[in-house]
């Protein structure tokens, strides 16, 4: 009698147990302390800005190749409201978003097949260990030789680079479904595909999400550099680089730049509030 008790009794215990400051429910960080994150993020720019304005103001560094930070905020400002830096932003969004939808109607539906078939996965496993390390931008001149330039460009790349956070954190998601939770599906007849359809997908969507989140950074980052790389392709990246390619244009190079930091911020903001907004109860650590 007593070994059963004490279980119960070390159970209760742990599920009273103070959970570390900071966290919330499954380890997440609650609201005040993702505020306090935001505002530590916001002093150490302001701070970076003050140094880099010094060491301009003050002749350590020439303003040719550095202008004060001041001078970039103004840029930038004037930057924001021209039609071409909009439409440039534009089409980066377009590029970013197209080419993260299609990294994810490929990657899920794979990593599910995979995740489900150990066999398929033995199969294809030495294929994509020897995909996955291959750098997009590598294959730039390959993709302008067949496709040339434009939207298909960026899109053949950035669901190159974008699709394997999602694949891989689908198969792991799959692994992590409860056993138990398909068989008691199947025990009330449901077929395979009702199975895979509603417990093993809603069941491996936190992980889903989580990949989708990664990727997103990484679609990002790879629109931008094919835009500066390989011109041609219109983007916040070609706006930079045909700044950079005009003389006397160092502060639109640095005020194009910062604006890029600020849209990738500002999506990796969104993704976060979304999966936390649909997945907040699950207890994957923020990566």
């Amino acid at each position: 009698m007593t070994s059963d008790v004490q279980p119960v009794d070390a159970q209760r215990r742990l599920s009273r147990r103070p959970t570390p400051e900071g966290e919330g429910r499954g380890g997440r960080p609650t609201r005040t302390t993702r505020r306090s994150r935001l505002w530590r993020g916001v002093v150490g720019v302001l701070a970076l800005g003050l140094v880099l304005e010094f060491v301009t103001r003050i002749g350590l560094v020439s303003p040719t190749f550095l202008p004060p930070f001041t001078t970039i905020l103004g840029e930038a400002v004037d930057v924001v409201g021209r039609q071409d830096f909009q439409e440039a932003v534009l089409s980066t969004v377009v590029s970013w978003g197209a080419g993260l939808a299609l990294s994810a109607a490929v990657a899920i539906p794979l990593g599910v097949v995979l995740g489900l078939s150990q066999v398929s996965y033995r199969a294809t496993r030495a294929v994509l260990d020897l995909l996955r390390p291959i750098p997009p931008i590598a294959l730039i001149p390959l993709v302008i030789l067949v496709m040339g330039q434009g939207l298909e460009m960026k899109l053949v790349l950035v669901v190159f680079a974008a699709l394997w956070p999602i694949l891989f954190n689908t198969i792991s998601g799959v692994h992590d479904v409860d056993v138990k939770a398909k068989e008691m599906a199947r025990s009330f007849g449901f077929s395979r595909l009702a199975v895979i359809r509603r417990v093993v997908v809603p069941s491996a969507a936190p992980f889903i999400a989580t990949g989708v989140r990664l990727s997103s950074s990484i679609a990002l980052i790879v629109v931008i550099t094919v835009e500066l790389i390989a011109g041609g392709a219109s983007g916040m990246g070609t706006f930079v680089a045909e700044a950079r390619a005009v003389g006397n244009q160092t502060e639109v190079v640095y005020a194009g730049t910062l604006l890029i930091g600020v849209v990738g911020l500002v999506i990796n903001l969104l993704m976060g509030a979304a999966e936390r907004r649909f997945f907040g109860w699950h207890t994957t650590k923020d990566v």
